[in-house]
């Protein structure tokens, strides 16, 4: 009996490593997405290094809580930065674009992501603002599928969480482009300022622009 005990734990415990799985989830790119006409100001899209390499390892004892889930979450930055940035700013310098990964996090099946987006001319920032967003939770297909269910899950509430930051942005990027059309054009760049100022509201012209405050949605 002690014998069969002191064979049957290593054997247990090679049986849980097999059972154990290490997954990568990692999003496809996304075709173009169109929120409307291009903008006016063209601009270079960055997002940094540290955004582009970052990665979040998820466990979830619903799915297995010897199984892991590492979300290649900044490639995926990279791809959605891709997908609706460059539709809806033509590319050129007028303005750049940079997209900052803040934190990304699983709870509930749900995503959450934190986006940080700042605009910038030759000069100065134009915009600076954190949006939060959180994506759908897929808890019953984990449930029914396991451990096979939980990478489509991940996928597409980061899916979720993605789109509604990119899409918030670009709601708040029309709004503000009348006012970073003339701060651009006092620089010297871009469309003249008498262009830029014809109807739109705003400061006067020899004004200065008041930078978009951080904000948290």
């Amino acid at each position: 009996m002690n014998a069969t005990r002191k064979l049957s734990m290593p054997v247990l415990a090679a049986c849980v490593i097999l059972a154990a799985g290490c997954y990568t989830v990692r999003l496809e790119p996304i075709p173009p997405v169109s929120t409307g006409e291009p903008m006016d100001l063209t601009a270079k899209i960055d997002t940094p290094p540290a955004t582009a390499a970052s990665k979040r390892t998820i466990r979830s004892g619903m799915a297995g809580v010897a199984n892991s889930w590492t979300v290649d979450i900044g490639d995926a930055v990279v791809k959605y930065a891709a997908a609706y940035l460059s539709e809806a700013f033509p590319p050129g310098d007028d303005v750049t674009v940079r997209v900052d990964l803040i934190d990304y996090k699983v709870e509930g099946f749900a995503a959450t992501t934190d986006l940080r987006f700042v605009v910038t001319d030759a000069d100065r920032v134009l915009f600076d603002r954190n949006y939060r967003c959180v994506g759908d939770g897929y808890g019953g297909r984990v449930v029914l599928g396991g451990a096979f269910a939980m990478k489509s899950a991940m996928r597409r509430t980061t899916d979720d969480s993605l789109r509604s930051c990119f899409e918030q942005f670009l709601v708040d990027a029309r709004a503000e482009e009348p006012r970073w059309r003339r701060a651009v054009a006092r620089t010297g760049q871009g469309a003249p300022l008498a262009e830029a100022d014809a109807g739109a509201g705003g400061p006067e012209a020899g004004t200065t622009p008041e930078v978009a405050g951080e904000t948290t949605r």
